[in-house]
């Protein structure tokens, strides 16, 4: 377990999401050269490298709004874990992609049923259904996220309850009622790793934890869980990395517990407090979690927490008042939607300057990230 990802408890409803039996496709030619969605295929995913990228289906669908393509690209590289397939959909109308599981939905029974009718339909399925399948808790769909561009699919946002109050990820539905795709929409025409990158730059919940001057030439951003046993395995790779480079590197910290980890949210408030007080001591805590994470369980969490406190000269009164109240609870939801938007599903998963990485290897990632301080790609 330590050298794997620890992953989303969605196995079920991941076999929910296959595409093998697509209908109603308008095209079932050979896949159609796609140079830009495959480039853009190749700077989304993780990389790798020496990864090679096949297109094996691209199948259009057309709708009274336009048309929306699905599309399958494989890769294959010296990663068992990345290696395989990912589905993608693109709305052509809006340039606007989805990276994610995608689920064919039963037909609304109303004939010629409009988006009203769509909507209730999935007001009432889509709940019972994800909690069936793969225990996530959806307590409401939100149809209402402002202005956006038309195309041939409708965002929104599932309403998750986490256990400790609820928080957002992002869905479509095609216009047709066909699919629904879990995922957030990139934009087509934007180069995904200036996107991720810019996404990153201006959140709020991203906890800075190394000190620099502010014109460091590379940025880490560490998606990870504190009960998560490959967060910790691969912590060394980046720690030794960062420190080699300090002054070059800021390292930042969101904190992405896991549904089926006991104590992980618990240990993320905990993050959000300490990192409020003093974010340079935001590494010591997590290795402190690191060390103890085989005997940690629930209970500890708070006492760890506040004998760390004590240790490090913080103020315990300031950290009572935001662990696990509304700072630090609102603090963790919105780092969960923000992993979301980012496409993370598992932990530990690294941005490096937009580039997504999620094994780390010390054969091959200091040079991956010197090849980004001398201005190069990588």
């Amino acid at each position: 377990m330590s050298k794997r990802l620890c992953r989303l408890s969605w196995c079920v409803f991941a076999l929910m999401m296959t595409l093998a039996a697509i209908a109603g496709a308008q095209d079932q030619k050979e896949p159609e050269p796609a140079p830009k969605v495959m480039r853009f295929v190749e700077r989304a995913l993780t990389w790798y490298p020496g990864s090679v990228f096949e297109l094996v289906s691209n199948d259009k669908f057309q709708t009274p709004s336009g048309s929306y393509r699905i599309i399958e690209v494989a890769r294959t590289c010296a990663s068992r874990l990345l290696t395989g397939t990912t589905t993608l959909m693109v709305d052509e109308i809006a340039k606007t992609v989805w990276i994610g599981s995608i689920l064919e939905l039963p037909p609304v029974q109303e004939a010629g049923a409009g988006q009203d009718a769509l909507r209730n339909f999935l007001s009432s399925f889509l709940p019972e259904a994800l909690k069936a399948s793969g225990g996530l808790r959806v307590v409401e769909l939100d149809w209402d996220l402002g202005p956006r561009r038309p195309g041939t699919l409708i965002p929104l946002d599932l309403i998750v309850e986490s256990g400790y109050g609820s928080y957002r990820r992002g869905a479509a539905i095609t216009v047709d009622g066909t699919y629904l795709v879990m995922a957030s929409g990139m934009p087509l025409d934007e180069d995904p790793v200036a996107y991720r990158r810019r996404i990153l730059a201006g959140s709020d919940v991203v906890m800075w934890d190394t000190a620099g001057a502010g014109n460091e030439s590379v940025e880490i951003v560490e998606f990870s869980d504190l009960e998560c046993p490959a967060c910790r395995g691969k912590w060394p790779i980046i720690n030794m990395v960062v420190q080699k480079n300090s002054g070059e590197i800021r390292h930042g910290m969101v904190s992405y517990p896991l549904q089926y980890h006991p104590w992980a949210f618990r240990a993320a408030s905990a993050s959000w407090c300490v990192a409020d007080q003093d974010a340079q001591v935001l590494i010591s805590f997590k290795e402190t979690f690191y060390a103890l994470q085989r005997e940690m369980e629930v209970s500890l969490v708070t006492p760890t927490a506040v004998d760390f406190i004590a240790g490090h000269g913080l103020d315990e009164s300031v950290f009572r008042q935001c662990y696990l109240r509304p700072p630090s609870i609102d603090a963790v939801h919105r780092q969960m939607g923000l992993a979301y938007e980012m496409g993370v599903n598992s932990t530990p998963t690294y941005f490096v300057n937009g580039w997504r990485i999620q094994v780390p290897e010390g054969s091959w990632f200091p040079g991956f990230v010197e090849r980004l301080m001398n201005g190069e790609e990588p």
